[in-house]
């Protein structure tokens, strides 16, 4: 059968189209990146940015694996070889000394969303600003000395209280505490144990509803407590590309956060809350949530990281955490030059996805 030069040019240009379009798609599909996360306010950006698909158009499939804790998230690089996570700054510094992670920005400021309460009839709340420095904050001296505070021990609730009671120039050899997780905490605290709580949100709106006042929040006492966007270093290492389109793609989320009054997100606020703890969250509560865990933008970010003054922000408050949890014995002595040096925190990939003047 004689096949004429038309028919065949035509065919090659068909397979060539096809062959192209097939590569082409190839190309464009989404690459998948594991993150990790606690149920929390720092994964809601990630979840939102997720549902809108966001992480398709930077070229990324996210998935979100859920853990119980920064240091079960810390301990599973290897296991699940996840690529992004968001958690507390003390495990992040413990795997930072192992070289297994780089911090690369600051999920959200928790400063807002830990207090410490008492009870409304309490004689500390007569007492406001005795240290002039810390004009907000309730109690003083004596009427503090010797309470029974109830505390989750080396926690964010539990540097809140060391920072409240330095504030009122005591320590916590001048009072009793009992360490508790937070739920018993509180529970125990309603059921009349004790003269004050440290918890953290969620936990701090139940204990706002049933009456108790806040005798001292976070960022009354000077204390800035960051949650942390870390990368897997190996993974950075070998795909710095894939952490620079999820920073991108988690910005997005973060500006679509500064823009959106909360009242307009509370919806999907409470739907990411329900999804992730089982908890119920009030469109009220869920406002309040969004509001008490404050984020940065890009530009806020490279302020927050710029260490051209010698220590950056961030640098200086991860190093009054890690002071803290090395006074509690949480962080080794020895460690304490290492963890100063902040060889972790780099904003190598910020100014990467930074706009060029």
């Amino acid at each position: 059968m004689k096949i004429t030069t038309g028919v065949v040019i035509f065919c090659l240009a068909v397979l060539t189209l096809f062959c192209g379009s097939r590569a082409a798609l190839a190309a464009a599909a989404p690459v998948p990146m594991k993150t990790a996360w606690l149920g929390e306010n720092e994964a809601f950006a990630v979840w939102y940015a997720k549902k809108h698909g966001w992480d398709r158009e930077v070229g990324l499939d996210v998935s979100m694996l859920r853990f119980g804790s920064g240091k079960a998230i810390v301990e599973g690089i290897l296991a699940y070889d996840w690529a992004v996570a968001g958690c507390g700054a003390v495990p992040a510094l413990t795997a930072a000394l192992n070289d297994r992670l780089d911090i690369i920005a600051v999920a959200n400021d928790e400063s807002l969303a830990n207090a410490l309460y008492v009870r409304a009839d309490s004689p500390i709340l007569k007492v406001k600003g005795a240290n002039p420095a810390f004009p907000e904050i309730y109690g003083d001296r004596a009427s503090v000395a010797k309470k029974l505070i109830l505390c989750p021990k080396a926690t964010s609730a539990h540097y809140l209280m060391t920072a409240w009671l330095k504030a009122l120039g005591l320590s916590e050899k001048d009072v009793r505490v009992r360490y508790m997780d937070p739920t018993p905490a509180l529970g125990a605290f309603s059921g009349g144990l004790g003269d004050a709580v440290a918890l953290w949100a969620p936990l701090t709106y139940e204990a706002e509803q049933k009456g108790f006042k806040a005798a001292a929040l976070s960022n009354h006492c000077g204390v800035s407590q960051p949650v942390l966007l870390v990368a897997n270093r190996a993974y950075a290492d070998k795909y710095p590309q894939r952490i620079e389109a999820f920073l991108k793609m988690y910005f997005r989320a973060v500006d679509m956060l500064r823009a959106t009054p909360p009242e307009n997100l509370a919806a999907d606020y409470s739907r990411f809350f329900k999804e992730w703890t089982g908890l119920e969250l009030t469109p009220e509560q869920a406002v309040q949530d969004l509001k008490a865990h404050p984020v940065f933008t890009l530009n806020e970010q490279l302020a927050l990281f710029n260490a051209a003054q010698g220590k950056s922000k961030l640098q200086t408050w991860l190093g009054d955490i890690a002071a803290f949890y090395e006074s509690i014995g949480s962080v080794r002595e020895a460690d304490r030059p290492r963890l100063e040096r902040m060889n972790a925190v780099t904003d190598v990939y910020l100014k990467a996805i930074s706009p060029k003047p």
